[in-house]
C-alpha cells in the first residue's frame, strides 16, 4: 500500500483523495486490495494471540491461588471454621503437638461438597494441608498451611491413597500413586519451639514394581544428615519384605518449614 500511495504527487496534502483515486485506478486497485487484506489477516492473527495470552494468564492466575488462605481466619473456634467453602475434611488427627497437654489438630482438606462444581474447575480437586494448635476455651490458631504438597485427587492413579496422623507429637502425612509401579512418599513435621513453626524432620520415599515383588525405600533424617536407603523383594507369600542389600550415607540436613515442602515426584 505504501507503494501505491508514493504515486501520489502530494500524499501530505491530498491525502486520501489521492487514495481514493487510486483506488479506482486498475492498476492500483488489485495490489492495494492485496495488500488491505494482507494487514488485516495480520491484525486478526496480533489479536487471538493477544486473546490466547490473556487466557494463559488468567487461567495460570486462577489455579496459582489454590487453596483460600487469605479466607482462613487467625483465630477460630472449631476446625469447621477454617474449611473454605467448595471444601470438605479427607481426612484429620488430633494430638499434642507442642507440649503443653492441648489437644491439637490437623488436617487435609479436598475440594468438594455442594460448593464444589468439577466441571467448572481448571483441575482436577485439590488436597490441602492445615494444622491448627489449640488453645485454652476450646480456640484454635492457624499455625501452618500447605497446598502444594499432596496430589489432587483422581491423580495417583489406581492405588492412590492419602492420610494423615499424629504419633508422640509429630505429624505423618502420606501418600500413595501408581499402579504395578508405585510410589509411597512420607513426610513427618514436628514442632519447633524456637520459630513457632513446624518444620520437615524426615522423609521416606519408597518406590516398587508390584508385578516383580521388589522396590527401595529411601529414609532421609533431616536432624541428623542420615540417609538410609534399603532395596527389598517380597518373599514367597507376597507379605513379607526381605531386604537384598541396605546402604548408609550421609543426607541433607535441612530441616524446612512445613509451608515449603514439596513431593519428589
Amino acid at each position: 500500500m505504501q507503494g501505491a500511495l508514493a504515486a501520489c504527487e502530494d500524499w501530505k496534502s491530498e491525502g486520501m483523495a489521492c487514495a481514493g483515486r487510486l483506488l479506482r485506478q486498475p492498476r492500483y486497485n488489485v495490489s492495494m486490495r492485496r495488500e488491505w487484506k494482507s494487514m488485516k489477516k495480520m491484525a486478526l492473527i496480533i489479536r487471538l494471540s493477544l486473546m490466547m495470552f490473556i487466557l494463559l494468564v488468567w487461567t495460570s492466575q486462577a489455579r496459582t491461588e489454590g487453596f483460600p488462605v487469605k479466607s482462613l481466619p487467625s483465630v477460630g473456634n472449631s476446625l469447621s471454621e477454617y474449611i473454605p467453602s467448595g471444601w470438605i475434611v479427607g481426612d484429620q488427627a488430633s494430638g499434642d503437638l507442642n507440649g503443653d497437654g492441648i489437644p491439637d489438630l490437623a488436617a487435609i482438606l479436598v475440594q468438594g461438597g455442594p460448593d464444589f462444581n468439577l466441571n467448572k474447575a481448571d483441575d482436577e480437586p485439590q488436597r490441602a494441608l492445615i494444622v491448627l494448635m489449640g488453645k485454652d476455651k476450646d480456640k484454635f490458631t492457624l499455625a501452618g498451611i500447605n497446598d502444594k504438597l499432596l496430589q489432587c485427587k483422581g491423580c495417583g492413579g489406581i492405588k492412590e491413597s492419602v492420610g494423615i496422623s499424629i504419633k508422640k507429637g509429630v505429624i505423618i502425612v502420606s501418600q500413595m500413586s501408581g499402579s504395578r509401579e508405585f510410589a509411597i512418599e512420607t513426610w513427618r513435621f514436628r514442632y519447633d519451639p524456637r520459630t513457632q513453626r513446624f518444620v520437615t524432620i524426615g522423609r521416606d520415599l519408597e518406590t516398587g514394581d508390584g508385578m516383580r515383588g521388589t522396590g527401595k525405600i529411601e529414609s532421609f533424617n533431616y536432624l541428623t544428615g542420615q540417609k538410609m536407603t534399603e532395596n527389598y523383594r517380597y518373599d514367597d507369600s507376597g507379605e513379607h519384605k526381605i531386604a537384598t542389600s541396605t546402604k548408609k550415607e550421609t543426607g541433607p540436613r535441612e530441616t524446612s518449614f512445613i509451608e515449603d515442602v514439596k513431593p519428589s515426584y
